[in-house]
C-alpha cells in the first residue's frame, strides 16, 4: 500500500507539472488536426502525451502503458499484464479549445485489471483528485481533505451529471426514466467523477460508445476508493482487459446506495452491443 500512495505522489507532481505545460500552451494560437472520428487533437495533446508516458516509463519500466495519443499495439499483452498505466493527456480536448476549464489531465493504473490508483488534475484551477485503495482526496489551493461519496437514496432526488458534448436520445430517456429534477452539465469525464466525490452530485452517466479505457481508469479508481460504483449501463464492471478499447455499453456512476435500482430502470434503453443508430 505505501508503494502504491507513493507512486499517486509522484504521478500527482507529473500531472501538475503537464497542467503548466498546457496552461502556457494556452495562451497560444493551438494548431488543430482531426482523428477519424473527428474528435480534435491539438499539438498540445500530443506533446503532454509524449511528456507522460516517456516519465512513467522511467519511474516504470516494467509496465505496460497505454495513452491516447499513441497506437495500442499490444493488446494481447494488455489482457494479461498485470500493471497497465492508462494515460489520457487532455480530457475535455474540445472545452480546451473553447476556452472553457472543463478539461483535466488524467492518468490511472489497473493491477491485475482493477482499477488500483487515480489521478486527475484541472489545471486551471490547480484541483487534483487522486486516489489509492487506502482512501481518495482532493488537493486544491488552500484545501487538503479525504473524499466519500454523498448517501443520498432517493433516485429522483440525486444530482446528475452528463456531459457537455454526448447528449443523445438515449441519456433524454434516462433523465425521464429516473425522474431526476436537478442536472449538472460538464465536460471530462474526470471532472464529473470529481462532482461525485466532493458530494456537489450523485450520479453520473454517459449514454456514449465514445469513451475509451484511459477516460475511465483513473476516475474509477478515485470513484471506487471514495465509496462509488462504476458499470456499463447492464451492472457489469468495466472490462480494461478487453481487446477493444472502447466502452460500447455506456457508463453508469454514482454514490453506490441505489447502483442496482438505477441499472434495473435504465438498461433497457442503451444499446447492449452499444450500436447507436
Amino acid at each position: 500500500m505505501d508503494t502504491l500512495k507513493a507512486e499517486a505522489d509522484f504521478v500527482r507532481h507529473l500531472v501538475r507539472e503537464a497542467g503548466q505545460c498546457i496552461l502556457a500552451d494556452r495562451r497560444q494560437e493551438l494548431r488543430v488536426s482531426y482523428k477519424d472520428h473527428g474528435e480534435p487533437v491539438t499539438e498540445t495533446d500530443r506533446t503532454v502525451n509524449t511528456f507522460l508516458v516517456t516519465e512513467l516509463r522511467k519511474r516504470f519500466p516494467h509496465d505496460l502503458i497505454v495513452s491516447e495519443e499513441e497506437q495500442d499495439d499490444e493488446p494481447a499483452r494488455r489482457a494479461t499484464a498485470r500493471r497497465v498505466w492508462f494515460v489520457d493527456p487532455i480530457d475535455g480536448t474540445k472545452e480546451f479549445l473553447a476556452g472553457h476549464d472543463e478539461f483535466s489531465v488524467m492518468v490511472g493504473l489497473c493491477v491485475e485489471g482493477i482499477p488500483t490508483v487515480g489521478v486527475v488534475h484541472q489545471p486551471p484551477t490547480a484541483k487534483t483528485w487522486y486516489a489509492t485503495p487506502q482512501g481518495a482526496w482532493l488537493d486544491a489551493p488552500g484545501e487538503h481533505r479525504r473524499l466519500t461519496v454523498s448517501t443520498v437514496a432517493d433516485i429522483p432526488a440525486m444530482t446528475l451529471a452528463i456531459s457537455r458534448s454526448h447528449r443523445n436520445r438515449y441519456l433524454t430517456a434516462v433523465i425521464e426514466r429516473l425522474g431526476v429534477q436537478k442536472v449538472i452539465v460538464s465536460g471530462s469525464g474526470g471532472l464529473k467523477v470529481g462532482l461525485l466525490v466532493e458530494q456537489r452530485a450523485d450520479l453520473f452517466i454517459s449514454a456514449s460508445t465514445q469513451a475509451k479505457l484511459w477516460d475511465t481508469a483513473g476516475p474509477e479508481a478515485i470513484l471506487r476508493a471514495a465509496g462509488g460504483i462504476m458499470t456499463d449501463f447492464q451492472g457489469q464492471p468495466l472490462d480494461y482487459r478487453r481487446p477493444d478499447l472502447h466502452h460500447r455499453t455506456g457508463l453508469v456512476a454514482d454514490n453506490g446506495v441505489r447502483h442496482a435500482a438505477v441499472i434495473a430502470r435504465i438498461k433497457d434503453i442503451f444499446p447492449r452491443r452499444g450500436k447507436i443508430n
